[in-house]
């Protein structure tokens, strides 16, 4: 009788099947590496190449600049602060906020805009400042409409009287300047025909005008009011041929009591009242300044 003998297979080795797996797999992971350093360094590279073809072409260097808005400031003195000129550097490597600033900084200019138009065209937008006037506090400097800074007077400078001078530093007064400008319009608009020359502010005596023969205080404010009696003290001053030495409209609790001191006419002495009164009230068309 025959037995069933089991033939003995030989089996493949299951280490070897998971090593190729293995392999297989880093083999893939290290495509991948490489593929990734290739597109790291690739993208870049090319990049850079890119841009050292745009800065280097002549392509982008300005054929045309536009300078606009400008009044007080020359457009070769705004070219000159820009750094900008045509033929010259390529506009990829302009920096349009360095160059704004760097107008910025003459004296006229507020505010500079700076507008590249490829490939080889640049608009330069410039606002200039207000001058509002020229305010005296250890220099003579012109102020803008806010009562800021602009630069330094010089002769040159087409800005002229009234000249605002004041007791602090300007940067603390500038509230200050720009109403001493204020109450010089409203009394000219008013019809005061004395041109006034000067108005002086510090925090003791309030605002005071100065034309070439009078000086006139108003004190801190209802200037509305002053201008009104000072109006009135002016023609009866001029009715009596009187140029005063100065008009006191400063007083808070009478505003209708206005003090004048006449001039000594020529060839005489002072008056002997050296202080006149004046009536600005209901019976001011028939006041006149007392003996």
């Amino acid at each position: 009788m025959f037995k069933n003998v089991r033939q003995n297979r030989r089996r493949e080795p299951q280490i070897s099947h998971i090593d190729r797996q293995g392999w297989k797999s880093l083999g893939l992971a290290a495509a991948k590496i490489v593929l990734t350093c290739v597109l790291a360094l690739g993208i870049p590279y090319a990049a850079w190449m890119v841009y050292r073809h745009l800065v280097e072409t002549d392509y982008f260097v300005p054929r045309s600049i536009v300078v606009q808005g400008n009044v007080r400031v020359t457009d070769d003195l705004i070219l000159d602060a820009s750094g900008l000129q045509i033929d010259g550097a390529n506009l990829f490597e302009t920096d349009v906020h360095t160059v704004e600033s760097s107008i910025e900084t003459l004296p006229w200019v507020k505010k500079a805009q700076v507008r590249i138009h490829l490939p080889d065209e640049v608009t330069i937008t410039v606002t200039e400042h207000e001058p509002l006037g020229i305010v005296q506090d250890s220099q003579l400097n012109i102020v803008d409409k806010d009562g800021l800074y602009i630069k330094t007077w010089g002769i040159g400078d087409d800005v002229m009287a009234p000249i605002v001078s004041i007791s602090k530093p300007l940067q603390e007064s500038a509230h200050a300047v720009v109403r001493a400008f204020e109450l010089a319009d409203d009394v000219t608009r008013r019809g005061y025909p004395h041109q006034i020359q000067e108005i002086h502010y510090d925090d003791a005596t309030g605002y005071t005008l100065y034309t070439d023969t009078t000086e006139i205080r108003f004190g801190y404010d209802r200037f509305e009011e002053r201008i009104d009696r000072l109006m009135i003290v002016d023609d009866i001053l001029d009715s009596k041929h009187i140029v005063a030495s100065y008009i006191l409209v400063d007083a808070d609790a009478a505003l209708d009591r206005i003090v004048v001191k006449p001039k000594a006419r020529a060839h005489q002495d002072a008056p002997a009242t050296a202080e006149i009164p004046v009536n600005t009230g209901a019976a001011a068309d028939s006041a006149t300044p007392s003996p």
